[in-house]
């Protein structure tokens, strides 16, 4: 158990005034009467000295053998001070927020402050072992009272509250009272993984009250200091205000989120993402901006059923939500008591009242939802959280793919659909959709660009997706499809592109196979991007790739069938070798061979570099040289090759199209694999083009990287490398 211990009284040149360790400007000086009472708090330098709010009864320093702390000159630990976001004026990024602010510890506010789960961490139990609390002690807790930051991060927060699992992976629980050194930790989603984000407690106030926001407890700190953390990962916490719910959510649980805006969306279309979202992994979480029959502004509501109703005139729609902190006020059409209840036969009566189990929840129209509610977010958990939480085990769990990939220049960065010539070299995903009972499968695509969470959205890329449905009977593709046939095929939905973190989509797909295809708003952009597909039954997705294989080789079948060359080729053979009789030739003499017949087996003047590859490409035993009877084949391949260079860009003999790359190998008769091809662009390519001798270079360097490992497996009985891994290591040398 660690022992808390006094400070010694400081040394100071006036005798009966000691001066406080840690603050920041001007020493403060107190009576010897005052020791007692130690300030954990830092002042911005405003004001001569602390006032009366700012004295605490902890403690400064303790003793300690287990937390990381400050070790001071007398052996004993300070409490954590976070250098990195300090309390300062920086951190709050808003010179107003700055004037007469005062940060202080949770201690100098009141005696006993309190943080989520610090009960089960003083009994000693995990958070798979943590209990759900109480719903009046849930409610109190996130009755949010925003700070000057905004409400986001606290609405979020409250919609979490009935997720008690996938809100302890943020805000794990901690104690002031065991272990507790001043620190504590938080963890935010940042593009697919979970960063860890340490602060001190110490939280702006001025004259006493929180700048931060609140919850209903006026002793539980766990708002406050989880809005401190966000504010560290965001840059400063003046930057919270540029925060949208849709954001926090996704930042606080990692899932999918959409966001709409129900009175701008078409009455059916929204009814229908109901339907499909309620019965599924998805919290849906609904705002207001205007306080309307008793729902509070700036409070989360979490829709959590619908129902149908007989209504006079036909039948109506039901939507069931759960006010997230407070209780529910709700008092229009379909509130606690209201006369159109009397009005349902008692059957439905029986089976709506059923089910308001909860405190919290309240019927109302569907109507009155769509005009009254100013934003939806669809929240789509994927299935690894929806294990982790038992809240949404009564829910269907979505299956999810996922796949980082990269745009990158000159490879698969085509653009939008509108860049003809270059939308076929954006990575392709192929979905299958089996037949299923129902007859359709819910989907969701998700395209998520590399961000900085500190950064300026003015940084970000425009971004969206394509989705093509492919025609019945095709059979699945297998390498990417060619510029002809991808404009071909019927685009079900081509979303807009957005300068935003995160664009997705929810579709509604029948059986059949369809084709993703993410993109930039223009070609040549690179960056690094996140795809999520979700799906709510069994889907085959992959991504589409290609073989490493070499489907036609020119050398061998020149070999085989002894087709002749041209004479003017065969005398320059003769010719190379002289009267001399050699029987080997070096790079050198390649090279002044296929300059005298460069235009009829090559398309641009041979390098050396070229020179050398050929000549390693019939060298197996890395001799530096090529037997004289290899010459014939290896002119009739590279007189395939040059035809193929010349044909990928008719229009320019001058360079080649790196997005055209994988058609020239195919006229060639090699196959690559998307990591190989890019492996060739990065390689080879200067910018977007590729001179021809680049091509031909890169032809040679594959068919020795194919000649190697095919030698190589002979050689072996079990092959430890695999012939992509031998393909990339010969490229990229």
């Amino acid at each position: 158990m660690r022992k808390f211990m006094r400070t010694r009284p400081g040394h100071s040149g006036h005798p009966g005034h000691t001066t406080l360790p840690g603050h920041v400007g001007h020493p403060a000086l107190i009576p010897h009467a005052a020791i007692g009472h130690k300030t954990n708090g830092v002042t911005n330098g405003v004001g001569g000295g602390p006032r009366k709010e700012e004295l605490s009864t902890l403690p400064r320093y303790w003793s300690s053998s287990e937390d990381e702390g400050v070790e001071c000159a007398d052996g004993v630990e300070a409490l954590f001070m976070d250098r990195d976001f300090p309390a300062a004026a920086s951190s709050l990024g808003d010179r107003r927020l700055a004037s007469r602010t005062s940060w202080i510890r949770p201690h100098e506010i009141c005696p006993r402050p309190r943080f989520l789960g610090d009960a089960a961490l003083e009994a000693g139990l995990s958070n798979d072992q943590l209990e759900d609390e109480p719903a009046e002690l849930q409610a109190a807790r996130w009755d949010v009272r925003p700070g000057a930051a905004g409400d986001a991060l606290s609405l979020a927060a409250a919609a979490l509250s009935h997720t008690p699992r996938l809100l302890a992976r943020v805000a794990p629980p901690h104690s002031f009272r065991t272990r507790y050194t001043g620190k504590f930790r938080f963890r935010f989603w940042v593009f697919g993984s979970w960063r860890e984000v340490v602060v001190d407690d110490l939280l702006p106030t001025r004259g006493g009250v929180l700048l931060t926001a609140r919850g209903g407890l006026l002793d539980d700190f766990t708002l406050p200091l989880l809005e401190k953390a966000y504010a560290k990962l965001q840059g400063s916490l003046a930057s919270l205000r540029g925060c949208g719910a849709a954001q926090v959510l996704q930042d606080l649980t990692g899932a999918v989120v959409q966001s709409f805006s129900p009175p701008r969306q078409p009455r059916s279309l929204l009814l229908q993402v109901l339907h499909s979202a309620v019965p599924r992994s998805t919290l849906l979480v609904a705002s207001t901006e205007r306080g309307t029959s008793g729902l509070m502004p700036g409070r989360a509501y979490l829709v959590t059923g619908l129902a149908r109703v007989r209504e006079t005139g036909g039948e109506g729609a039901l939507v069931r939500l759960l006010a997230a902190g407070g209780p529910a006020a709700w008092s229009g059409a379909w509130s606690r008591g209201s006369p159109e209840w009397r009005a349902l036969p008692p059957a439905d009566l029986d089976l709506l009242a059923g089910r308001l189990t909860h405190p919290g929840h309240f019927w109302m129209s569907f109507q009155e939802f769509a005009r009254l509610f100013s934003r939806l977010e669809l929240v789509h958990i994927g299935p690894d959280d929806w294990l982790l939480e038992p809240a949404l085990h009564a829910r269907r769990p979505w299956r999810a793919v996922l796949a980082r990939r990269r745009w990158r220049r000159g490879y698969n960065a085509g653009g939008p659909p509108a860049c003809t010539r270059t939308v076929h070299a954006n990575p392709q995903f192929h979905v299958h959709v089996p037949r299923s009972e129902s007859g359709k499968c819910h989907v969701v695509v998700s395209v998520t660009q590399q961000y900085s969470p500190a950064g300026s959205p003015d940084r970000l890329h425009g971004i969206g997706f394509a989705v093509y449905e492919l025609p019945p009977g095709t059979p699945p593709p297998r390498a990417p499809r060619a510029p002809a046939a991808l404009a071909d095929l019927r685009a079900l939905d081509v979303t807009h592109w957005s300068r935003a973190r995160e664009v997705a989509t929810f579709f509604t797909l029948p059986a059949g196979q369809y084709l993703v295809v993410p993109h930039t708003h223009r070609p040549h952009l690179e960056t690094t991007f996140l795809l999520r597909i979700l799906t709510d039954e069994h889907t085959d997705v992959w991504e589409v790739n290609d073989d490493n294989v070499i489907v036609r080789d020119v050398a061998t079948e020149f070999l085989d069938e002894g087709c002749p060359l041209e004479p003017e080729v065969q005398a320059a053979i003769a010719k190379t070798i002289g009267k001399r009789g050699i029987e080997e030739v070096d790079a050198r003499a390649l090279r002044s061979l296929l300059r005298r017949v460069w235009r009829r087996v090559l398309p641009a003047r041979p390098s050396r570099a070229l020179c050398g590859a050929l000549v390693a490409l019939g060298d197996p035993a890395a001799a530096g040289r090529l037997e004289v009877g290899a010459l014939p084949a290896l002119l009739a391949r590279l007189a395939l090759w040059r035809g193929a260079v010349l044909g990928a860009a008719p229009g320019c003999r001058a360079a080649v199209s790196a997005y055209c790359l994988r058609a020239l190998l195919w006229a060639c008769g090699v196959r690559a694999s998307n990591k190989v091809l890019e492996c060739l662009v990065l390689r080879f390519a200067r910018g977007t083009r590729l001179s021809p001798d680049a091509c031909v270079l890169a032809l040679a360097r594959l068919h020795l990287a194919h000649e190697r490992f095919r030698s190589l497996d002979n050689k072996l009985k079990s092959n430890p490398i695999s012939l992509e891994e031998m393909l990339l290591m010969t490229i990229y040398s």
